[in-house]
């Protein structure tokens, strides 16, 4: 054999040296190609899984290695790297070609593709509550351990690097990731994402390549398995750095990234999308050195948008919004500025409930794990604040456009039962808002509250200075819906009430607070929730202009105008007040909290100042339901003005009102009033005039013994108030004052009130009385209604004690014998006449060259009704076939009986008098009562219907002048008789004047008139 293998390298050497070169050039391309396309893949197949195995300490497993010596292509087929027979990291192909001709020629390193194709990741956080740890935790463990050498010392190298230098030249033609998927389980949370679709691809790449738009493109597409795209695309150059490009994402589901804190939160979000797109640029500049160099971030045209966002708690919704976008987003770092363009959103709507617990919405929002941090006292920080010099970042929104959100608030913090309220729309609009506040922000904010009112504001606020200057608008807001909370505190039900304001408002944090403008409280009425009637209520209260300043403490108002004001103050049975049981009483740990509120709010003044109190036909009702029987009575047409209210000391409010009580009875207050003082002014003339005393009836019966059948009261009031010492001058005159029938009041006066009156009176019918009150308000036994009373007690006292010391402390003798009073109707003297005669005889006795006209008179009014209810008892008498004197004495319109002869002879006169029947008038009647929803009985029906049949009958009864003339003469010779006859004044002394023709009919009397003999 080695004779043999001698031989064939002896006849090699033999052959032409070209054909020798040939053998050896062919036998050392195939010793390449045998080398690197079978034997280096045979060993990369056994050893690049044993040897990575052993660094990773993971099981390593490769398919196949392919390498074609010619092409120079390079193939790596179906590796894996498992985890418990699971993939960890795998890929069907990596694949990349050399191309070596080209290298060679241009001196780099020439690339024809480099390929990976179905590449898999199966990432996981483990569910270790000691630290984070992932999957891959072991493989980086295992390869620091494996790869750990004894530390060798570097030599320094004083060599400055060039960052200048170019990067060594590296051309990749076609770089592609295809249909590559990751899946990430977070352990912890348990939440699952996956990729299923990733995609990158970059054109030809050059590491030298000078930045070109067209040049080193690159392109990444990811898809999510909810279908939601992740896009980047653009162009990079290497050095220096510089990258352009654009991202988009699109439709990211919000509830699959909320799962890594779903557990943190008690809110569910159950729907939602994310979009954001935006341009970037980062470029790097180079410096001389490498400390030198600087980095540019810079983005453009960015758009973020959520959509069909919700969250539940409790098992509903509690969030929910449509839409958010914001366009126009750009970043530059090296500027530290962001701008965006305008938040857009709309539709927003969140329901909260707020309780004593607070409000859910913050429990349902507030991480679990904050609550355990609460609990570890932060560590302190030594580390050195930002310096102030550092500029801060810039953030530049172009403004807020939200429309069209609602807030629905269930509230039970005040009261026991829910109330809910519903604000919507909610709609805020602003311009321009800078991070730094320098520059006020403006905005435009419209609320509803319930579809019951609208609340507009529009304004500046001023961030940097905590300041706003706003304009606030309150248009048609219905007030009955705080009802519940105005029950907390007062027994009374709002029913109906408008707020309309118009304000403007400047407030800062230093404590100043200005507020101007008008407002109006429309058809306000509050209903008395025992009484079941309305308690106040107004069609208007309008205030034209206010302001108020807080710093100056000081509120002033224009005009205040009440339009038909309405007020109801009863007193019940138990002496208490409809106005005591309005209040609702609090606990005593509250109401002490509000004295203390109230002794805190008294320690600084307030400067109060009105202008004008206009009242324009107001009325009001007082009912005394202690007394029997009840008293009621009401004041209307009440109309005037309160002018310059003020709390200045020195000042005087002008006081100009006047009304009526029961329609016809004039009221009228003037005078100069300032309850505002710390000693409070009064200077004021109250007069009331003509007021008829049947009304008091109850108050007459109840004190002084005896009911009231006729009589006026006008009442002249002047009381002055300065330095709390009350001085008063009260000018009281009884106007035809009759007393009726006796009461049994066990609270009657003890007083002869009867002999009192009839001392008092003078010939007119009138009792005029002057009232001086003094006394020091600061006492507390000091009470003006006793001061008032025990002077006109005193007065009464001395007339009814010593009557002629009185007569004639209050005029002469003879201005009350000149009169002779007759009832209204007769021509009979009464026993006080006929003593009066008597008297006024001894006088003329004692004088005989006196003598005395008689001149009798009527009053027109008076005695005609009287002739008219004679006429009346007349013709009921005939009807009823008896005579007048043997009709029921007190018989009256509320006393004839409703059943029996009287009735039917009250109704047959009724017919004849009218000619119909007097059903008609009990059928008008039932028709009234039933329109006005009153109870009534049988016996109640029948009561009104004799009333009216006896009044309309009676009324139906007419007198003549020559019967009034009659009545006079009369009277006249009533009067002469008894002087003649009975006093035995001589005839001749007397003279009967001629009182048939032009008499006198303003008052039932006789006028007797001295003459000289």
């Amino acid at each position: 054999m080695p004779s043999k293998f001698k031989q064939a390298v002896t006849k090699f050497k033999a052959l032409p040296k070209p054909v020798r070169w040939g053998a050896y050039a062919a036998g050392g391309y195939l010793s390449y190609a045998a080398l690197l396309g079978l034997l280096v893949p045979y060993v990369a197949k056994q050893q690049i899984p044993e040897q990575l195995s052993k660094l990773i300490e993971r099981p390593v497993t490769l398919t196949d290695v392919k390498i074609n010596p010619f092409t120079l292509q390079f193939n790596l087929h179906q590796f894996a790297i498992l985890e418990q027979d699971q993939p960890f990291v795998r890929f069907e192909d990596a694949d990349f070609q050399i191309n070596f001709w080209q290298s060679l020629l241009n001196a780099e390193v020439a690339i024809e593709h480099i390929k990976l194709d179905k590449p898999y990741v199966n990432l996981k956080r483990l569910d270790n509550p000691d630290q984070v740890e992932f999957n891959f935790s072991d493989i980086i463990a295992a390869v620091a351990k494996n790869t750990a050498t004894a530390e060798q010392p570097t030599e320094q190298s004083n060599d400055v690097t060039d960052s200048n230098a170019a990067l060594f030249p590296v051309r990749i033609l076609h770089t592609r990731l295809s249909d590559g998927q990751v899946e990430f389980v977070d352990g912890v949370s348990g939440t699952k994402l996956s990729y299923p679709s990733i995609n990158l691809s970059l054109g030809e790449f050059f590491t030298q390549q000078i930045f070109d738009a067209q040049a080193n493109r690159y392109q990444l597409t990811i898809k999510d398995s909810d279908s939601a795209t992740i896009s980047a695309s653009g162009a990079m150059q290497l050095k220096p750095l510089k990258v352009v490009g654009n991202i988009d994402i699109e439709q990211i589901q919000l509830p699959r990234l909320w799962g890594f804190a779903a557990d943190n939160f008690d809110a569910k979000l159950t729907s939602g999308t994310l979009s954001f797109s935006s341009n970037y640029r980062v470029e790097q500049t180079l410096g001389e050195l490498p400390e030198q160099d600087t980095m540019s971030i810079a983005t453009d045209s960015g758009r973020f948008s959520i959509e069909q966002v919700n969250f539940d708690g409790n098992g509903k919704s509690v969030v929910s919004l449509p839409s958010l976008s914001v366009s126009d987003i750009a970043a530059n770092v090296n500027k530290q500025l962001v701008t965006l363009g305008t938040i857009e959103s709309h539709g927003l709507n969140v329901a909260v409930s707020v309780d004593d617990s607070g409000v859910d919405l913050a429990s349902l929002f507030t991480p679990k794990s904050l609550g355990q941090e609460a609990d570890v006292k932060p560590e302190e920080n030594n580390a050195e604040s930002t310096s102030d010099s550092e500029q801060p970042w810039l953030v530049k929104l172009a403004g807020i456009d939200l429309k069209d959100y609602q807030l629905n608030v269930s509230e039970k913090l005040i009261t026991a039962k829910a109330n809910q309220w519903v604000v919507s729309p909610i709609n805020l609009s602003t311009k321009q808002i800078s991070s730094d506040f320098s520059q006020p922000i403006e905005f435009d904010l419209f609320a509803s509250l319930n579809g019951k009112g609208n609340i507009g504001v529009q304004g500046q606020a001023d961030i940097s200075k905590q300041a706003v200057d706003a304009d606030i608008d309150v248009e048609a807001l219905k007030l009955s819906q705080f009802q519940p909370y105005i029950a907390t505190a007062v027994n009374a039900t709002l029913t109906s009430g408008e707020l309309n304001t118009n304000t403007k408002l400047i407030a800062a944090a230093d404590g100043k607070v200005k507020a101007s403008g008008s407002a109006k409280v429309t058809h306000l009425s509050v209903r008395d929730n025992k009484l079941k009637k309305p308690f106040v209520k107004w069609r208007s209260l309008a205030v034209n202009k206010f302001d108020f300043d807080i710093e100056k403490s000081k509120l002033a108002i224009d005009t205040l105008t009440l339009s038909q004001p309405y007020a109801r103050v009863v007193i019940n049975k138990d002496r208490t007040t409809n106005l005591g049981d309005l209040v609702v009483q609090q606990p005593k740990s509250e109401q002490k909290g509000q004295a203390n509120q109230k002794v805190k709010s008294q320690s600084q003044p307030f400067a109060l100042s009105v202008r004008k109190v206009a009242f324009n036909n107001g009325s009001a009702f007082f009912a005394d339901n202690s007394l029997t029987p009840n008293f009621s009575s009401g004041i209307e047409q009440l109309n005037g003005q309160v002018g310059h209210i003020s709390s200045v000391p020195g000042t005087k409010a002008s006081v100009d009102i006047s009304g009526n009580i029961d329609r016809y009875a004039p009221v009228k207050i003037k005078g100069e009033i300032n309850p505002l003082l710390e000693k409070p002014y009064l200077d004021l003339d109250v007069l009331f005039k003509s007021v008829e005393l049947t009304t008091v009836n109850p108050y007459s019966g109840t004190y002084a013994g005896h009911y009231i059948d006729k009589g006026q009261l006008t009442l002249a009031l002047n009381y002055q108030l300065e330095n709390n010492q009350l001085k008063g001058s009260n000018h009281v005159v009884i106007d035809q004052l009759k007393l009726g029938q006796a009461s049994e009041s066990d609270l009657a006066t003890d007083l002869p009130i009867e002999l009192a009156i009839a001392l008092l009176q003078d010939r007119d019918g009138v009792i005029d009385l002057g009232v001086d009150v003094s006394g020091d308000i600061n006492d507390p036994d000091f009470s003006l209604g006793g001061v008032i009373w025990h002077t006109i007690t005193n007065i009464i006292t001395k007339a009814v004690t010593a009557p002629f010391s009185f007569i004639a402390g209050l005029a002469d003798a003879d201005d009350e014998l000149n009169v002779i009073d007759f009832a209204s109707g007769v021509s009979q003297l009464s026993t006080e006449q006929q003593e009066k005669l008597t008297t006024l005889g001894e006088a003329l006795t004692s004088r005989p060259k006196l003598t005395l006209s008689v001149d009798g008179s009527v009053n027109a009014v008076e005695d005609s009704k009287a002739l008219a209810l004679i006429k009346f008892d007349q013709l009921l008498a005939a009807q009823a076939k008896t005579t007048a004197e043997q009709l029921p004495a007190d018989l009256s319109a509320t006393t004839v009986p409703i059943e029996g002869p009287l009735s039917d002879a009250l109704q047959a006169l009724y017919k004849n008098e009218f000619g119909q029947e007097a059903e008609t008038v009990r059928d008008k009647i039932e028709q009234e009562l039933d329109d006005n929803n009153e109870q009534y009985t049988d016996e109640d029906l029948d009561r009104r219907w004799h009333i009216a049949l006896y009044n309309l009958t009676l009324n139906h009864q007419q007198v003549s002048e020559g019967e009034l003339g009659k009545l006079a003469q009369q009277r006249a010779q009533a009067v002469k008789a008894y002087l003649v006859d009975v006093v035995k004044i001589d005839a001749s002394r007397v003279f009967l004047l001629d009182s048939r023709f032009d008499i006198k009919q303003d008052a039932s009397e006789v006028l007797l008139s001295l003459e000289a003999n």
